[in-house]
């Protein structure tokens, strides 16, 4: 029996959640060691696959910019010469046009952002996503959401039958986990200058409009102000565009610390009291499920796939209000024994989310695609 070859489009060299996404569901994928199905990534960052004993072809992508280009150009280049039985979109974009005839379409979405908060987005990304949004949902043979919320959105917001639709979980990566030893977890708090008696909070993600960053930052301020020994940690990468007075002048209580390292990451989450993050709008939330494997509580509003992804492991409020927001934060902080019952909850939570089912479902749909 000849094994089924699948392309995966891998856009890899921006971080954030599509990019972990992809190289997390990549290395789950070959560690199923299925001798059934033959991978090659399409990527503009091999080096985020040199440790995966996997096959990649190298397509540049010079600047964000330039997606459209990459996804509609590069891609099918190499789709038209590999022999390709099934193609992988992890990053809601199929070709426009080019693709072999008889290749077999999967498509991830991750979210539909730009229908629910549009403004959020500049009008090059709106119209950008608008048209891969349409073309990528109605063109592939199965779309795989992230959520359950997600799928609602796509059936909903552009008409795609339920059926279609494969609801795959994202995992979390096995070096998400609790700092066991006091006393690094202590040395990590000092880093940020965080002694004994002092709260750490933190914030991970791409800092944009919808994450509501300066909500998270005036509800830390209220707490400051009544009091309680607050740093709050602001880690990840800023999307172009985005010049909020907050990173250019961060108030006494934050550390903007921008990309940083995967150990630093993990080690942020890991010593920090509590993650918190108001956004209003999320088609997962992987840093919510990040933060909980370490056994630090969250605090989100109850919104979009937000609740279905943190259950008990944190706090979880009706709007992005600061009051809302700082009451939370605030009895978490406080209630010493509260703030441990939702540590256990959390790692709970998280224990239920791993790649190697995402890995699992996603073949599975790759050969239902093949079959369609």
């Amino acid at each position: 029996m000849t094994a089924l070859r699948v392309a995966i489009g891998a856009v890899a060299g921006v971080t954030g959640g599509p990019a972990t996404y992809v190289t997390e569901l990549v290395r789950a994928l070959r560690a199923l060691d299925d001798e059934d199905m033959d991978l090659t990534v399409l990527t503009d960052c091999p080096n985020a696959f040199s440790d995966i004993d996997v096959a990649t072809v190298e397509m540049p992508l010079p600047s964000p910019w330039a997606q459209p280009w990459w996804d509609n150009v590069s891609v099918p280049r190499v789709l038209r010469g590999g022999g390709f039985d099934v193609y992988h979109g992890t990053k809601h974009a199929l070709p426009l046009l080019g693709a072999p005839r008889g290749l077999r379409q999967v498509v991830t979405i991750h979210d539909l952002a730009v229908y629910a908060e549009p403004m959020t987005f500049s009008w090059a990304q709106r119209m950008q996503l608008y048209v891969h949004l349409r073309h990528c949902s109605r063109a592939a043979d199965r779309i795989i959401c992230v959520s359950e919320h997600a799928a609602s959105d796509v059936v909903n917001r552009l008409g795609i039958p339920r059926d279609r639709i494969t609801v795959v979980s994202h995992g979390i990566g096995a070096s998400f986990r609790p700092i066991d030893d006091p006393d690094r977890r202590a040395a990590v708090r000092r880093g940020y200058g965080v002694e004994e008696g002092s709260f750490l909070l933190a914030y991970v993600g791409t800092s944009q409009p919808r994450k509501r960053i300066d909500v998270a930052i005036e509800a830390v301020r209220r707490l400051v102000d009544q009091g309680l020994p607050v740093t709050f940690a602001i880690a990840g990468r800023r999307r172009p565009g985005f010049e909020p007075s907050w990173i250019e002048s961060p108030p006494p209580f934050v550390r903007v610390l921008g990309e940083i390292e995967a150990d630093a990451l993990v080690d942020l989450l890991g010593a920090a009291d509590v993650m918190v993050s108001p956004s209003s709008y999320e088609g997962f939330g992987l840093t919510f499920a990040e933060a909980m494997a370490c056994g630090t509580p969250v605090v989100g509003v109850a919104v979009t796939s937000v609740p279905e992804v943190v259950g008990e492991g944190g706090v979880l409020v009706s709007a992005p209000d600061v009051d809302e927001v700082a009451d939370a934060l605030g009895r978490l902080l406080r209630d010493e024994e509260f703030r441990a019952m939702k540590s256990q909850a959390a790692r709970a939570r998280a224990a239920s989310m791993s790649w190697e089912r995402a890995a699992l479902a996603s073949a599975e749909v790759y050969r239902a695609a093949q079959t369609d």
